[in-house]
């Protein structure tokens, strides 16, 4: 569910708080990602909920294994104090993460989330978020917290360059869907895209709409982010361009000092260190 933003319209949510949401479905979609979609409620989250496709996030609050699911509930002005006044016992666990996709069923919201899969060195999934997701069950309670988004697409129309790495690629999907909305043929975004999309497994390569996707495959010894840099200096930047850039954080920083070399100024460039190593 995607639709046109107007350059005017606020990255930030008018109203937002934290609701109660369950998964609905939790399904692994390639060697790298599993999907969760989670259903609202019906406790006020359908009337203040307003998908602003691209790269819209929220905070997801989730409990420990062993632990039952309490949260702060509120506006979000001052959702951190209280969360951090919770007993430590029952304070939940919180990770930010973007909505893949989001549509209406009925009078309820179904929000699509794609979880990385990292394996550490023991062959162990690492990751608090990875892990609740791995065993995330349809009626399992989470709680979520609005946030807006960061890509600021409808605000320039000449070329885009996005860089990211797989922790990103739901958030670029969101974007690539959102594009291919507002250029309002179906034919694709509406502007010359270069997307650079690094991953660890070749499989975990999806179709986006519109974008012709150059996939850096990284070798498995390499840093995470190694592969995208590469590829990104592999060929000249239009100082003209708007840029989007997500995940590991150095990764992050060095395409936007690359881009920043290449003429792109600051103000045209979105980005956000996702993790760190």
């Amino acid at each position: 569910m995607t639709q046109e933003l107007p350059a005017t319209r606020s990255l930030k949510p008018a109203s937002a708080s934290v609701r109660t949401f369950e998964v609905v479905e939790a399904r692994t979609v390639s060697p790298s990602f599993r999907r969760v979609t989670l259903g609202s409620l019906g406790d006020g989250f359908e009337q203040e909920f307003d998908y602003l496709g691209h790269d819209h996030w929220f905070r997801l609050f989730f409990a420990a294994a062993d632990r039952e699911l309490v949260l702060p509930f509120g506006g979000a002005d001052g959702w951190y104090s209280r969360l951090l006044a919770m007993p430590d016992e029952t304070r939940p666990i919180v990770r930010n993460y973007t909505i893949r996709d989001a549509r209406r069923d009925g009078e309820r919201w179904l929000l699509d989330v794609d979880f990385v899969l990292h394996a550490g060195q023991s062959g162990d999934v690492e990751g608090e978020a990875a892990r609740w997701c791995l065993r995330a069950r349809p009626g399992d309670r989470v709680g979520l917290l609005d946030q807006g988004r960061i890509h600021r697409g409808a605000e320039h129309d000449g070329p885009l360059v996005i860089v990211a790495d797989e922790t990103g690629l739901p958030g670029v999907e969101g974007i690539a869907r959102s594009l291919a909305a507002e250029a309002g043929d179906g034919s694709g975004a509406r502007r010359a895209v270069r997307c650079i999309v690094e991953i660890g497994d070749a499989d975990d390569r999806r179709e986006l709409p519109g974008f012709d996707v150059e996939w850096a495959l990284r070798d498995g010894h390499a840093a995470v982010g190694s592969a995208a840099l590469e590829t990104l200096r592999s060929a000249a930047v239009d100082p003209g361009s708007a840029a989007y850039i997500v995940g590991e954080g150095s990764a992050t920083l060095a395409a936007r000092a690359h881009l920043l070399e290449s003429g792109v100024p600051k103000d045209r460039i979105d980005f956000c260190a996702y993790w760190r190593r």
